[in-house]
C-alpha cells in the first residue's frame, strides 16, 4: 500500500492535501483536497477526530472526488500514487477510496513534508 518516492516511476501524482498546502509545497503535479483549509485547521486543534472528520468529507465530496481521480488515472488505466502531509490519514484515505472506484493506487511512504526545510521556505526541496 505505500511507496517510496525513489521508486515512483511513471505513476500519476496526486496530492490530497489543502490547495494552500499544495501551493506552499508542491512535489506532485496534481491536487484533489479531501478537505479544504478551515476543516484542515479544525482538525489540528482536535486531532483525534481527525478520522471521522476526513471520512466525512471524502463521503460528502465523493462524486466530485471520484471524477477526478478516473480523469487523473485516465479512467482507472494508470496508477496513482497519492501524497499527504505525513502520509498518516489523507492519502491512505484517497486511496482506499480509488482501489474501492478499481484505481490501482498507492500512498507516498511518510508522506510530502519531509521533502521540505519548513513550509515557510517556498520550493525548497531536500535532497
Amino acid at each position: 500500500m505505500f511507496i517510496k518516492f525513489e521508486d515512483i516511476s511513471d505513476e500519476v501524482l496526486i496530492d490530497c492535501r489543502t490547495k494552500e498546502e499544495f501551493a506552499e509545497m508542491p512535489l506532485f503535479d496534481k491536487n484533489i483536497p479531501i478537505i479544504d483549509k478551515k476543516t484542515h485547521n479544525m482538525i489540528k486543534r482536535f486531532y483525534p477526530c481527525a478520522l471521522f472528520v476526513i471520512l466525512f468529507s471524502l463521503i460528502k465530496n465523493k462524486d466530485s472526488i471520484r471524477k477526478k481521480i478516473l480523469e487523473y488515472s485516465v479512467q482507472g488505466e494508470k496508477k496513482v500514487v497519492f501524497g499527504c502531509s505525513r502520509g498518516r490519514l489523507r492519502s491512505p484515505i484517497m486511496c482506499l477510496y480509488a482501489r474501492y472506484i478499481g484505481v490501482e493506487s498507492v500512498v507516498l511512504s511518510k508522506g510530502i513534508k519531509r521533502f521540505f526545510k519548513t513550509s515557510s521556505q517556498k520550493n525548497n526541496i531536500l535532497e
